[in-house]
C-alpha cells in the first residue's frame, strides 16, 4: 500500500513537472519579440510594444525592420 501511494506521488510530481516546463518555454519569448519590436523613430533607445508612445517626445513607437526584412528591400 505504501509502495504504490509513493509511486503515485512520484509519477504525479514527475508529469506536473514536466507539463510546466512545457508551458513555460514559449510564452515568454512571444513577448519579449513584440516588447522590443517597437521603437521610437526620433529616439531609437525608447522601446516598447504595439500602441506605447516614446517617453521623451510623445511620438508612437514604430515596428523595427527585421534584418531578413531589411536584407529583402
Amino acid at each position: 500500500m505504501k509502495n504504490s501511494l509513493f509511486s503515485f506521488l512520484l509519477v504525479f510530481a514527475l508529469a506536473t513537472t514536466f507539463s510546466f516546463s512545457l508551458t513555460s518555454c514559449g510564452g515568454n519569448k512571444t513577448e519579449q519579440a513584440e516588447e522590443i519590436g517597437y521603437a521610437c523613430p526620433m529616439h531609437p533607445e525608447v522601446k516598447g510594444k504595439k500602441g506605447d508612445t516614446c517617453s521623451k517626445c510623445g511620438m508612437a513607437l514604430e515596428k523595427l525592420e527585421s534584418e531578413a526584412e531589411h536584407a529583402n528591400h
